[in-house]
This record gives structure tokens, C-alpha cells and sequence, in this order.
């Protein structure tokens, strides 16, 4: 388990570069080719795209050619980035990028479900890892980037990631895992997320199948919850600046700076996710991180002078850092049986709320005072507190069905 852990930080480490790097190289790369910033946005775009698609591939390619092969293939997608180096045609330029985006998709989901199964007894721990690495990985790469620029050689970028990617694959593709190298090859676990009696107190019951309503109700909740993390956490790195800018009177480098700390604030948060969900249990976890970026984004909402607010965009990173892998853990204990298909649904939603709902904070940026724009965010965070308690209740009405359909009947009770 070890190894098949330290791959999966690998892995996501290079999904975190993949998520990131058009990003810090776009006003070079659009300079390079002579396009404008409209262009650029079908590059972000059509790389989102490729993505989505890998996401939701993710079960077909498990059931068709193994986890082991499915991972390795989104590594080679990965790897094509290698291409650039070579300043392709623009027109070429987009299909690398959605095979890309295709084979980070493929990557992330196939680990993120694989972890999921294989961790078993601490899945929250495990789960903290890989995104303490995901976000290592977001955050180095622009580091990366501003050297190479320095040294006139961005487009080297591109290479470190692809090869890398490539490397990854071959070592994935050769490295015994134990135990666990037969599930690899067949696709399917044979265990699911862990939910004993241990789970009690922490609010995971397992699930009757039987209750397909239920479970639509629940997992309609859990994408909604999703949805409003990935737009809200896209939203805040790409407007942050702006509304310091506006609200706070930052200068353009100062207010460059507060997206790093808001990741500071998610890779510090995640160093403590799986001890704190692990000890406190995953629904009191999401309850009070939720309930906190409420209030700290509230607060940032309110105004004040650039010291405090640098000290919430910091809060806001800690309070949403065990968010997306708490609550994937979570909405998979309450749906057992199909962690796959859930984690790859859950995702491509959370990837949908990336790509949509910083529209809404666009528009909200132009129209009104950038306060708006936070209190946007802040109340997508109290109705994913919403969701979260309604989740709850569902879990706890569909466990007294269940106790209710092992008696048959409402007798015998002393």
C-alpha cells in the first residue's frame, strides 16, 4: 500500500503541473503565436474539456483494460505535452492539449478511486496525501514557470512535465504492487470504502441497495455540494487579486501574491486533513470547514486593510483544504457498492462548477462592487453546509429504514 501511495502522490503531483501549466505560460505562449487572450481561452477551455472527458471515461476504461493500463494510458496522454517543445502550428496546439487534459482526467479519477479502495481502513489519511501533493504540485509549477521565463525558456516547461509524465509511465508500468497487482490487472477491488462499526460515530452508514430513491436523493446532494467547491475554489484563485485589488487597494504584485497563500493555507490544511477527519469523524470535519468558510469569507466580504486580508485568504485555504477529498470519501461511504462510478461522477461535477461558475463571479466582478463577488462565494459555502446537513438526515432516515426492513415490523421492541 505504501508504494502504490507514494505512485499516486507521483501521479498527482504531475496532474496538479497538467492543471496549472497553460495557465502560467499563457501570456508567452499567445505572445510566441501571435494570438489574443480570446485564444487563450479555448486553449483553458478545450484542455477542460479533455479532462471532463478522461473523468467520466474512467469506469469504461477500468471495466475495458484494467486500472493498471488505464493509468498508465493517461500518463502517456500526459506525455504529449512533450510536443510543444518544438513550437507545433497553433492548430496542432489544441488537440494536444485536450489529450492532455484526456489523460490528467484518466490520472486523477483512476488514482483518486483506486486509493479510495485499496486504504480501506484510513482512507482519509491516504486521500490527504494525494492532495497535499495535487496542491505541491499546483503551486510549484508557477514557480517553475517565472524561472524559465527569466531564463527566456518557458516553452521548457512543457518537456519537464511531458517527460516526466512519461517516465512516471514506465515505472507504473513495471512496479510490482503486492497483493494488489491482480486487482490492478482485473479493474475491480474487491473491497469497498471501509465502513464498520468504527464508521458509526462519524455518520457513514452503509446503504441499502434496495433504496435507489435514497440513493438518488443523496448523490443529486453530494453533486450539488461538488459542484459549488469546484466553482467556488476556481473562482476564489481567479478573482482573489482583483477584489484586493479593488477592495483593498493592493498594488498588482501584492495582490499577485494572495493566491499563494490561499494554496499555503490548502497544502497546511491538508497535512492535518486525514488525523482531524480520522479523529473527529468525516461529518463533523465537512461541518466545521464548511461553517468556517462561511464565516471567514464573510468576514473578507466585510472589508479592511490588506494585512487581515491576507490573513483570511490564508484561513480560506485552511478551512477548504480537506473539503474535496473528505467529502468524496464521505458521499462514497454513503453510496457503497460503486465507488468508481461515483468518484468519476463526482469529479466531472466538481470539474462542471470549475468551469461555469466563475462566469457567475465574472459577471458579479463587472456589475457590482467586488464584495459582491466574495459574498457570492460565501453563500455557494452555506449552501454547501445545506446540502451537507441534509445529506446527514437522509443517512440517518435511510439507517432507521433499514433497521425498520431487518425487523419487518415495529414488534418486539422492549
Amino acid at each position: 500500500m505504501k508504494r502504490l501511495l507514494w505512485m499516486g502522490c507521483l501521479c498527482y503531483v504531475l496532474t496538479g503541473f497538467t492543471l496549472v501549466i497553460v495557465g502560467s505560460v499563457l501570456p508567452e505562449l499567445l505572445a510566441h503565436y501571435s494570438k489574443g487572450y480570446g485564444d487563450g481561452g479555448k486553449l483553458v477551455l478545450i484542455q477542460f474539456i479533455g479532462l471532463l472527458g478522461g473523468v467520466l471515461s474512467m469506469p469504461f476504461m477500468i471495466r475495458l483494460v484494467g486500472r493498471r493500463w488505464t493509468v498508465g494510458i493517461g500518463l502517456v496522454g500526459m506525455s504529449v505535452e512533450t510536443l510543444f517543445i518544438v513550437s507545433p502550428p497553433w492548430g496542432m496546439t489544441m488537440p494536444l492539449l485536450f489529450v492532455a487534459g484526456f489523460g490528467a482526467g484518466l490520472v486523477e479519477a483512476s488514482i483518486g478511486s483506486l486509493i479510495l479502495l485499496a486504504a480501506k481502513e484510513r482512507p482519509a489519511a491516504a486521500m490527504s496525501k494525494l492532495e497535499i501533493t495535487f496542491g505541491a504540485g499546483a503551486l510549484a509549477m508557477p514557480f517553475l514557470v517565472s524561472w524559465l521565463i527569466v531564463k527566456d525558456s518557458w516553452l521548457l516547461a512543457f518537456p519537464v512535465l511531458g517527460l516526466s509524465a512519461l517516465l512516471l509511465a514506465v515505472v507504473w508500468g513495471f512496479l510490482s504492487f503486492g497483493e494488489l497487482d491482480r486487482t490492478l490487472v482485473r479493474g475491480a477491488l474487491t473491497a469497498e470504502v471501509h465502513t464498520d462499526s468504527r464508521n458509526t460515530d462519524k455518520g457513514e452508514g452503509s446503504r441499502s441497495k434496495s433504496h435507489k430513491g435514497e440513493n438518488k436523493y443523496i448523490f443529486v446532494l453530494c453533486a450539488l455540494f461538488f459542484f459549488l467547491y469546484g466553482g467556488s475554489e476556481v473562482s476564489i484563485i481567479h478573482f482573489l487579486p482583483s477584489v484586493f485589488m479593488e477592495d483593498r487597494f493592493a498594488g498588482a504584485s501584492a495582490a499577485s501574491l494572495v493566491v499563494s497563500v490561499y494554496w499555503i493555507g490548502m497544502v497546511v490544511g491538508r497535512t492535518a486533513t486525514g488525523l482531524l477527519a480520522d479523529r473527529f469523524g468525516y461529518y463533523r470535519f465537512l461541518l466545521v470547514s464548511a461553517g468556517g468558510a462561511v464565516v471567514v469569507l464573510g468576514g473578507l466580504a466585510a472589508g479592511g486593510g490588506l494585512q487581515t486580508g491576507f490573513v483570511l485568504a490564508f484561513l480560506v485555504g485552511l478551512f477548504m483544504s480537506g473539503m474535496f477529498a473528505i467529502a468524496l470519501i464521505y458521499a462514497n461511504m454513503q453510496m457503497p457498492g460503486r465507488t468508481d462510478r461515483t468518484t468519476s461522477l463526482l469529479m466531472a461535477v466538481n470539474g462542471s462548477g470549475g468551469a461555469l461558475l466563475p462566469y457567475l463571479s465574472g459577471w458579479t466582478m463587472e456589475t457590482f462592487p467586488a464584495q459582491a463577488t466574495v459574498w457570492l462565494l460565501a453563500g455557494c459555502m452555506g449552501l454547501m453546509l445545506l446540502f451537507l446537513i441534509l445529506v446527514r438526515q437522509a443517512g440517518l432516515f435511510a439507517g432507521i429504514r433499514k433497521w425498520y426492513d431487518g425487523r419487518g415490523k415495529w414488534k418486539g421492541i422492549s
